[in-house]
C-alpha cells in the first residue's frame, strides 16, 4: 500500500492510497505512479519521469494585490495629510472641501483666521497659504497615484512573492 498518483493526459487526476499493481488496473487513467513520501497533488504535471507543480494562475492574486495597493493609496490620500509652509494639513474629504472653499474665498478669507494643523498647532490662514495647501494636496495626490502605479508594475512582475508592506511610499504625517 502506498500513495498512488493516477495520471491522465500528463497531469495528476487523483491521488489514492492503494497497492500500485491494483491502481494500474483502474480504467480511465494513462498511468499510476507510486508517490509515497513525495509532495504531489491533483493538477500536478507528469512528463513520464518527474512531477512539477501546476502553473500558478496569478490573475486572482494580482487582483487582490492591486486592491490592497489601491486601499493603501487611498488610506494615505485620506489620512496622510500634506505639507505646506512647514506644517501638515488634514487630507480627509471634509478638510479638502474646506480648503477648496478657502481658495475660492481668495482675498475674502477673514483676517486672522486660525487653522488647525495635524500636529494640533494653529496657523493663520491667508490667501497665499490656502493656495499652498491646495497645491500641496494636488502634488500629494499625484505622487501617491504615481507611486501606486509603480508598485503595481513591480507586483505584476512577481505577484507570488510580492509583499506590499515592503514598498515605500511618499511621506505622510507621523505624529
Amino acid at each position: 500500500m502506498g500513495q498512488i498518483a493516477l495520471i491522465k493526459k500528463g497531469a495528476v487526476a487523483n491521488v489514492i492510497v492503494a497497492n500500485i499493481e491494483d491502481a494500474r488496473l483502474l480504467t480511465g487513467y494513462d498511468d499510476a505512479v507510486d508517490v509515497s513520501g513525495t509532495e504531489v497533488g491533483i493538477g500536478w504535471l507528469y512528463d513520464g519521469w518527474a512531477f512539477t507543480p501546476p502553473p500558478v494562475d496569478t490573475t486572482e492574486l494580482k487582483a487582490r494585490h492591486w486592491d490592497a495597493i489601491k486601499q493603501e493609496r487611498d488610506r494615505r490620500t485620506q489620512q496622510g495629510g500634506y505639507q505646506a509652509a512647514g506644517k501638515w494639513f488634514h487630507s480627509d474629504t471634509f478638510s479638502r472641501t474646506q480648503q477648496m472653499g478657502l481658495v475660492m474665498m481668495g482675498a475674502g478669507i477673514p483676517a486672522g483666521l486660525q487653522w488647525k494643523t495635524m500636529d494640533g498647532s494653529f496657523v493663520t490662514m491667508t490667501q497665499a497659504l490656502a493656495g499652498q495647501v491646495f497645491a500641496a494636496a494636488a502634488a500629494s495626490d499625484a505622487a501617491l497615484f504615481a507611486r501606486a502605479e509603480q508598485i503595481k508594475v513591480a507586483m505584476e512582475a512577481g505577484p507570488v512573492n510580492f509583499v506590499l508592506a515592503s514598498q515605500t511610499w511618499p511621506a505622510v504625517f507621523e505624529g
